[in-house]
């Protein structure tokens, strides 16, 4: 009798210890289903880490061909990445020698040189390329661009700016000017003249620029963008029609974009400055130009531009 008795006893604590988990699944809520410990720490960073790892699953999805990507800082369709060769050299983006009582604020604040790096020089493919810098507060005194190759003392361009307004200053290299060479390096500088008679004593910001060859993968990137992109740049923007602006404003910042991803800092900052010759009322380029600004840390400047209600671009050569 006790067997049979101990017997039952076990066959019902069986089935009870079987049914135990089957009548939790189905008692279940999607409520309950997170278990509520004492250890919220550990909770927290296992949900942060499903929202990285879905943030990581997205980015997955987006063909790595593509030549424009999403910066999430700003929304803009475009993102710089550091050239895979650099040739380090240290640039002085806010720095002086000297005092200039011309502004409010310290003269190491006054400009900005808008460049990727301090640590490593910015690459450009144009044997005339385009050089931005930017100017916090109006000044009365000339500002002067120089460019030196390296090792040598004689300026390869020189050029006095009168008064330029606060914003983003864009210098061209003239055409008619020795260009670029391949395979060398450059330092630009742009120097508030405070003093002529002591140009010692002058704020100046400098930093460094060389040109690389343009590779094949590049070339056909660039052409694939838009067949029709040259015949469109040799007509005059009055002769464009709306069409033709919006294909050429398209084209601009498909080129930016493949620019940037090459690691050609230079070449797309002059690229999105022409789409916005095209359209200065165009949003979508002002995102364009802060996102880079804002890629590389030039957050105090996109700081202030986005007071603006347009991108303050002035263009001198």
């Amino acid at each position: 009798m006790k067997t049979i008795r101990q017997l039952k006893t076990v066959f019902k604590g069986t089935i009870l210890i079987i049914s135990m988990p089957l009548l939790g699944v189905l008692n279940s809520s999607p409520s309950q289903s997170l278990v509520v410990t004492k250890d919220l720490g550990v909770q927290t960073s296992s949900l942060a880490n499903q929202s990285a790892n879905a943030a990581l699953n997205v980015n997955d999805t987006v063909p790595r061909n593509k030549t424009v990507l999403v910066s999430q800082a700003t929304g803009s369709l475009i993102r710089f990445v550091p050239p895979v060769t650099r040739n380090p050299r240290t640039s002085q983006g806010a720095g002086s020698r000297g005092g200039c009582e011309q502004s409010s604020i310290p003269a190491e604040d006054l400009v900005t040189l808008l460049i990727p790096s301090k640590d490593y020089i910015g690459q450009t493919t144009s044997s005339h390329p385009s050089f931005f810098w930017y100017l916090s507060e109006s000044v009365s005194v000339p500002m002067q661009f120089t460019l030196r190759e390296s090792g040598v003392s004689k300026p390869l361009y020189q050029k006095q700016l009168d008064s330029p307004r606060p914003g983003i200053i864009q210098l061209e290299i003239p055409k008619d000017r020795n260009g670029l060479v391949p395979g060398k390096s450059y330092g630009w500088s742009v120097t508030l003249v405070c003093n002529a008679k002591r140009p010692s004593v002058n704020p100046f910001f400098y930093s460094w620029i060389e040109r690389v060859p343009t590779t094949p993968a590049l070339e056909q990137k660039l052409a694939m963008a838009n067949p029709n992109s040259n015949a469109l740049n040799q007509m005059r923007l009055s002769e464009k029609s709306s069409g033709d602006r919006h294909s050429l404003l398209k084209t601009m910042r498909e080129r930016a974009s493949i620019y940037a991803q090459a690691g050609l800092w230079f070449d797309a900052l002059a690229s999105l400055s022409k789409a916005q010759s095209v359209n200065s009322s165009e949003s979508f380029v002002r995102e364009d130009f802060l996102s880079l600004l804002n890629q590389v840390g030039l957050t105090e400047v996109v700081k202030q531009e986005r007071q603006r209600p347009a991108l303050g671009l002035q263009v001198f050569n």
